[in-house]
């Protein structure tokens, strides 16, 4: 399947379900980086530098952080 990405514009409100567009879940130890499976160290240099380049640096937790859910929350 071809690399995918959301474009900016009307697109970004309902964009199709990650996995018809070939996204698979990284194994432990990896993340995703737009679309592309790369090792966590590259993962978090690559987030660290765009919350420095940000105007208004954002950081959103999901829901298992917020509620604690489990104990790895």
């Amino acid at each position: 399947m071809s690399h995918y990405e959301v474009k900016a514009g009307p697109e970004a409100f309902l964009p199709p379900a990650a996995a018809t567009m070939g996204n698979v879940l990284p194994d432990p130890g990896e993340a995703h980086i737009e679309g592309r499976i790369v090792p966590e160290v590259e993962a978090y240099e690559y987030r660290a530098r765009k919350l420095l380049e940000a105007k208004v640096p954002t950081i959103f937790p999901g829901p298992l952080v917020l509620w604690k859910w489990n104990e790895h929350a």
